[in-house]
């Protein structure tokens, strides 16, 4: 008998799952070994989420949002690049991609492993009587709201990825023939599936934690996944009202007396206010997250603190900053090398410069927003933003843009994010149509938000809106094309939008075959 690895059958949960599918020709069978009757008390369910939480890292620290993620949302942009040695990523970066991909494959395993463990927790959970062991309902729909939060998520990464993607949300002991072998369900419908689970999580999660539990989802933070799925779909109305409700939920942005935006970063800030969600990592005892991930060691070069340099940023992107801008010190404008040479920003790029043999001029920047500070260690302790008070200030000031064109409100949110980096404010006066404002905005977004997930969904929504719906990719071949080793690897006939469907998934899915790559792939 030969293991196959149908992700869509695969839950690891804690130690209390386990489903295997087999393959013996074309027969295909999952089993598990999830006991009801074993599992019956509210520390149980508090496990198994725990496990779905786990599920946000991933193969070893180095999986989901603890890194392979953010290849597949920042390479293909115009901010983060990749070094010509990292096949994977080059194919991602430059375009050239297809089904086979690993970090493709990964990712999607990754995904739709943490909906899985959701989906076998919230069937455990909803089977715990806790009131009958000292807990209450409203526990239970807590740990409910923080597993269907969590699949929302995991849900949102996966359209966001790949569009239509097959929709289950019930556990394996449950499942039929025909969910061994899912069809892709219409992008549309999956994204009510979420709203559901996100209005159900803002209804039942509470509106913090205990400092140690910091990572856990609150109702705001699923409020804020909701103004970011709305954003993308272009409901503007909605975006903006929820975005206000979280506004009105006790966040605020690290102030320049607290040290500013360049401490919001900072490893010994675990729990800042402007963090509404992150994959937090720490080896503090007790802590509520996972113990480490790589996004420190592959944030940074070699020669920098012998980091692994997996995410370059272009030259390009350092010259658009403000020289006051203090958000140009989360990147690495000059800094000594290990060996005692200072690598420095060429003048034409806005940086300082310098004369050989003591100053190299600088090949790629890098971002310091996960620093690395433990010198040939594999793992840090880094936090991961998944979501921060400062995006939904911007999405809502994109929101208003979108309905009402220039507006003061958005002036003055914009202006919260450029003080805090302490930048002139902008006037409303100064922008005469929305299609100003709106790239303002996009512009701002992009040197806040570097390295932070954001670039490429970004891209593709000023598309739209630039294009009113009609060219969603307008905006990313403007920025993107430039970029691009070679131009000609940029067609016109590939939906940029969408990643290909991995081709273990069509090998392993009866449902699919390689039909459904079409246009998504040259």
């Amino acid at each position: 008998m030969k293991k196959a690895y149908h992700i869509l059958s695969i839950a690891l949960l804690s130690g209390f799952f386990l489903v295997v599918a087999c393959e013996n020709g074309l027969e295909e069978e999952t089993f598990s070994v999830y006991d009801e009757n074993v599992l019956t008390k509210p520390e149980h369910a508090e496990q198994a989420v725990r496990g779905v939480y786990a599920a946000l890292k991933d193969n070893g620290g180095f999986g989901y949002y603890a890194g392979y993620l953010y290849w597949l949302y920042e390479y293909p942009a115009d901010v983060v690049t990749t070094t010509p040695t990292a096949r994977q990523g080059v194919q991602i970066d430059q375009l050239t991609y297809d089904a086979s991909n690993s970090v493709i494959n990964n990712v999607w395993t990754s995904v739709f492993r943490l909906i899985s463990r959701a989906n076998e927790a919230e069937e455990l959970i909803s089977n715990v009587n806790y009131i009958g062991n000292a807990s209450s309902v409203t526990v239970q729909n807590q740990n409910l709201g923080e597993v269907r939060f969590l699949r929302a998520l995991g849900y949102y990464d996966a359209t966001s990825l790949w569009g239509d993607v097959p929709l289950l949300l019930k556990s394996s002991s449950k499942f039929t023939e025909a969910d061994e072998n899912p069809a892709l369900v219409d992008q549309a419908e999956v994204e009510k599936a979420m709203i559901a689970d996100l209005q159900f999580a803002e209804s039942n999660l509470p509106a913090s934690y205990p400092p140690a539990e910091i990572a856990r989802a609150t109702s705001g933070t699923a409020k804020a996944l909701l103004v970011r799925l709305y954003m993308r779909r272009g409901e503007w109305q909605k975006a903006a009202d929820k975005a206000l409700e979280v506004m009105n939920k006790n966040y605020d942005l690290r102030t320049t007396a607290e040290g500013g935006v360049v401490s919001l970063y900072n490893t010994s800030n675990r729990s800042d206010n402007e963090f509404i969600f992150v994959l937090k990592s720490s080896n503090e005892a007790g802590a509520y997250g996972v113990n480490s991930n790589s996004f420190g060691i592959n944030s940074v070069p070699w020669d920098y603190n012998r980091g692994w340099g997996s995410f370059p940023i272009h030259l390009q992107f350092y010259s658009a900053f403000e020289k006051t801008d203090a958000r140009r010190d989360l990147l690495t404008g000059i800094f000594k090398t290990l060996y005692g040479q200072v690598i420095s920003v060429p003048k034409q790029y806005g940086g300082l410069g310098g004369a050989a043999p003591d100053t190299v001029a600088a090949t790629y920047i890098y971002n310091l927003k996960y620093p690395h500070v433990n010198n040939y260690n594999y793992a840090g302790f880094n936090n991961v933003t998944i979501l921060r008070y400062a995006d939904v200030l911007m999405m809502r000031a994109e929101a208003l843009n979108e309905l009402n064109g220039p507006n003061q409100e958005s002036i003055t949110l914009v202006n919260q994010i450029r003080t805090r980096s302490k930048l002139s404010e902008l006037t409303l006066g100064s922008f005469t149509t929305k299609a100003a404002l709106r790239d303002k905005i996009f512009e701002e977004r992009g040197r806040e938000f570097f390295m932070e997930g954001r670039r490429r969904d970004d891209l593709i929504r000023w598309g739209k809106s630039a294009s009113n719906g009609a060219t969603p990719l307008l905006k990313f071949k403007e920025k993107v094309l430039p970029t691009l080793r070679s131009a000609a690897t940029y067609s016109d006939n590939v939906d940029y939008t969408v990643y290909p469907y991995p081709q273990n998934e069509i090998q392993s899915n009866t449902s699919m075959d390689a039909s459904v790559n079409a246009g998504r792939v040259k």
